[in-house]
Formats: C-alpha cells, sequence, structure tokens
C-alpha cells in the first residue's frame, strides 16, 4: 500500500503508546481512523485529538477477547465510513515479570487471549471483509523484539504469545489474496504503559491488579520513546516490508537467535543430495503448483 490518503484504519490497543503514535502517523497522512480500546470514553478522547488533525475519527470500546465487540467494531466501521483498509492489531497485556513455575495460570490465560487469540479473531473477522470488498488492504500484527530475538526471562506467557503471533502471521503472507499484504511490527523495548495493563485485567481473568512501578525513562538503560514507532511502521508497510524493525537495539537478539538456530544446524545434519524430498516448503510449493494449474 503506497498511499494512506482518504483510507481508513482500525487500530486496536490505540488509546495509547504504540497504537495512538500509529494513528498520529496515519491521521498525518490524511488517513481516516477508527480507535478501538476497552474504555468508551478514553477512546472518544484519543479520536477527538486525531480529529483535531483534520481527519475522521472515532473511538469504539471493543474488548478483543469478546468475538461480539469485534464483529460491533467492524459493523461499526463499516457503518461510519463504508470501507476499511488498514488493521493495525496492536492490543497488548503483560502479566509483568513471574518466574515460570509461579506463573498464574489466569494471568497465562489472559495474555494468551488478548495477544494472540485476540489478534487472530480481529484478523479473521476483517479477513473476511476485505475479500469481500475486494480491494487493496494491508494488516499489521504487532508482535515483539521477544518473538525474533531473545525470550525475556520471567515472561514466558509473553513471549510465548508474541512467538505465536509471528508464527501465524507468516502463514498469513502465505495465504492472503494478492490484494491484501500483512506485516509484522516488532518493536524493541519502548515507552508504553504494557507493564501496567494489569489494571485493566478483565473479570473473567480474576480483575484488576494493583498499579506497577514504571519502567526507567531515563539513566543507563530506558526505553526508546514511543514516538519512534508509527512514522517508521507507515513507511515500511509502504516499501511492502513484512518485518518491521523500528528499533535497531532489538538487532543483536535476534542475530543472537539465528546464529546459534544455523550453528546447530551445521553441527548436527549435513545436506544430501536429495534434501529437498524432505523439505516441507518445496512440498507446499508443488502442490500450489498442480492446484493453480487446474484451476
Amino acid at each position: 500500500m503506497q498511499d494512506f490518503t482518504d483510507k481508513v484504519a482500525v487500530i486496536s490497543g490505540g488509546v495509547n503508546g504504540i497504537g495512538f503514535d500509529i494513528a498520529k502517523a496515519l491521521a498525518a497522512e490524511k488517513c481516516h481512523v477508527v480507535i478501538a480500546d476497552l474504555d468508551q470514553e478514553a477512546c472518544d478522547a484519543a479520536a477527538a485529538e486525531i480529529a483535531a488533525m483534520g481527519v475522521s475519527a472515532i473511538g469504539r470500546k471493543c474488548d478483543v477477547t469478546q468475538e461480539t465487540d469485534i464483529k460491533a467494531l467492524a459493523d461499526a466501521a463499516w457503518a461510519e465510513f463504508g470501507h476499511v483498509d488498514l488493521l493495525f492489531n496492536n492490543a497488548g497485556v503483560g502479566a509483568g515479570l513471574v518466574s515460570s513455575p509461579k506463573m498464574d495460570d489466569a494471568d497465562l490465560r489472559w495474555i494468551f487471549e488478548v495477544n494472540f487469540f485476540g489478534n487472530w479473531n480481529m484478523c479473521m473477522e476483517f479477513l473476511r471483509r476485505f475479500k469481500d470488498q475486494d480491494s487493496e488492504a494491508h494488516i499489521c500484527n504487532t508482535a515483539s523484539e521477544n518473538s525474533i530475538g531473545w525470550p525475556m526471562p520471567r515472561m514466558a506467557g509473553y513471549n510465548a504469545s508474541k512467538a505465536a503471533v509471528l508464527g501465524y502471521t507468516g502463514m498469513l503472507r502465505m495465504e492472503l489474496p494478492a490484494h491484501i499484504s500483512v506485516s509484522l511490527l516488532c518493536p524493541g523495548w519502548t515507552q508504553t504503559d504494557i507493564g501496567n495493563s494489569g489494571t485493566r485485567r478483565q473479570a473473567k481473568f480474576g480483575g484488576p491488579k494493583p498499579p506497577r512501578p514504571s519502567f526507567p525513562m531515563d539513566g543507563d538503560f530506558f526505553p526508546y520513546a514511543v514516538e519512534t514507532v508509527g512514522a517508521h511502521t507507515l513507511a515500511e508497510i509502504k516499501k511492502g516490508s513484512f518485518y518491521i524493525f523500528p528499533h535497531y537495539a532489538a538487532r543483536h537478539l535476534a542475530e543472537e537467535r539465528n546464529d546459534e538456530i544455523i550453528a546447530a544446524f551445521d553441527a548436527q545434519t549435513s545436506a544430501s543430495a536429495d534434501w529437498q524430498k524432505h523439505d516441507t516448503r518445496s512440498f507446499f510449493e508443488s502442490l500450489q503448483a498442480a492446484r493453480d494449474k487446474k484451476e
């Protein structure tokens, strides 16, 4: 997608942090915005700020763990604008730092219901409509540096949920029709309030948690400013990038993991003349070629 002018974007987790920065970047490019989050008043306030930038914007309360809310969000977006062109699946939560054996089951289910199933269900609802709409559309799923690099200790549930987003977004990349593109946003350590997402944990997952101290915003170690994400993300979507990496500091994490994987292959396996007989991608491509020939 090369131009965002007069397009319509839906952003989950859009009232603050990365989602709101993406909303501002879109508005700067004359894209209309639907901001979705858990609190209607916060959605309305965020939408008013975006509308003040000269575009149309509405806020819609949406709990991405509720499929009825997701359908109502899509209905509202299409009713307001007549079309939707971009979906940013940005809603995400974290349960703080806790060792795996002490991970609370309710927290684990909450993290996966928001970070993975919420993301998945948003994709499925909007994909059905994008296919019917039959015009250019784009989906951007927010993962994390932890999905492609270092899985941070004491964050097992978060790491696993974001790795799942990586896995299925890569699958979408191969399955989607030509008019729908997809990208995976992998920010590094960013100045957001995800550490306090527990204060809005739904009752069905155990209810709200007490506030937690924020991460440092200065000193020897501190997160990237949130304003480093939105404009970068849109620029990479225009380029057709699948992986979107706003932050250099995550590079060494991915490099270390990739180097270790390749070293393990080289130490444990060796090439053979018929290796493609056992290669799942080659097998899939042969099946796809046969299917395309029939069609």
